[in-house]
């Protein structure tokens, strides 16, 4: 049985980081939230235990997006700029890791 490499994992993961970006771009919500990102970041840290998971820049390189996770589930994309700007793009619950599942049994 062939199990998936760390490559094509991360393009998996890249492929449903874009997939869940544009089903919440398309919904109707009021926007995303922008502020200055040390604010942000603590916000995620102290009320919701968040911390950094996972990270990748745009095909163009002009963003980066992170995610942060809890151990309750919660989840949250963060979007930065190369001009700076930051936003929370998405954020919800249930989070589970599906690296291990992508990867197949450890040896």
């Amino acid at each position: 049985m062939s199990y998936f490499k760390l490559g094509t994992t991360v393009k998996l993961f890249g492929i449903a980081l874009a997939s869940a970006l544009l089903a919440f771009s398309t919904q109707a919500q009021a926007g995303p939230k922008c502020g200055e990102r040390t604010s942000l970041i603590k916000v995620l840290n102290d009320k919701y235990k968040e911390k950094p998971r996972a990270l990748g820049l745009s095909t163009k390189g002009t963003a980066m997006f992170e995610i942060y996770t809890s151990k309750t589930g919660t989840w949250t994309i963060v979007m930065t700029t190369t001009t700076g700007a930051t936003c929370i793009m998405a954020a919800g619950h249930s989070w589970e890791d599906a690296l291990q599942i992508a990867e197949g049994p450890q040896s």
